[in-house]
């Protein structure tokens, strides 16, 4: 017969190996955050170049900022992908989508649209009264807003991927699809299904850390006058990530 110490000390060592068990089964059920770590960047076009004064808004706050890459060619397997940006406040901004050709002409696809915008993240998926994209070819996005009178323009280029196997892919929650496409270079895909579960003008946690890999991506290179462009850009990026949780 077990003696009552005996008792105690097995029921002890049971609690504690379930509590093992059940800590093992979280790490296992709950998928690390892949990180947004792309390895092809191929450099934007001149036409990426951000116009416009970099003194907006006036206060000193976070201007216009695209949340996708700039200095390299972003990547989407959808044809109506979703593109997000930041705003200080809420005024319209317009929307602009072209094509590039093998020269890095631009040719505008439907009409300019104005957007009406929160402060904070503003999300819009890619109208119905555009046609969808062309897998293979390289698009540019563009937003403008009129500021101290003067135009404020930011453009990203992106690439529309053929990927059958992400086309079916199911996904068990909302980290297992940000991981899975951040780790799949597919940045528009990722951020959109970051944003899916956060409050209105929000990052979320799994969108503030995808922000902050964006800015770490970003390429220096070109002209010392870019460049600085370019770490700003990089700074504006770590503020939003940090501060739109």
């Amino acid at each position: 017969m077990m003696s009552h110490q005996h008792l105690r000390f097995w029921q002890k060592n049971r609690r504690l190996t379930s509590f093992l068990v059940g800590v093992v089964f979280l790490m296992t059920a709950v998928p690390a955050f892949a990180e947004f770590k792309p390895r092809d960047r191929k450099p934007a076009s001149e036409n990426s170049r951000a116009g416009g004064s970099r003194g907006c808004p006036s206060n000193g706050g976070i201007p216009i900022t695209q949340l996708a890459p700039q200095t390299y060619i972003g990547k989407t397997s959808s044809t109506r992908p979703m593109f997000a940006w930041y705003m200080s406040d809420s005024q319209n901004v317009r929307f602009r989508l072209a094509e590039l050709d093998s020269a890095n002409n631009l040719k505008q696809i439907g009409k300019v649209k104005e957007i009406p915008t929160i402060v904070g993240i503003n999300k819009l998926e890619l109208p119905l009264d555009y046609p969808k994209l062309t897998t293979g070819k390289t698009y540019l996005w563009q937003i403008a807003i009129d500021c101290e009178n003067d135009l404020i323009v930011r453009r990203a280029e992106f690439t529309v991927i053929n990927n059958e196997s992400l086309a079916n892919k199911q996904f068990t929650s909302i980290p297992a699809s940000v991981n899975h496409y951040a780790k799949n270079e597919l940045w528009y895909e990722a951020l959109e299904e970051a944003l899916k579960t956060t409050d209105k003008g929000k990052l979320g946690q799994s969108g503030a850390t995808l922000v902050k890999q964006l800015a770490q991506s970003e390429i220096l290179m070109g002209k010392e006058a870019y460049i600085k462009n370019i770490q700003q850009r990089i700074e504006y990026l770590q503020k939003i990530a940090s501060e739109r949780i």
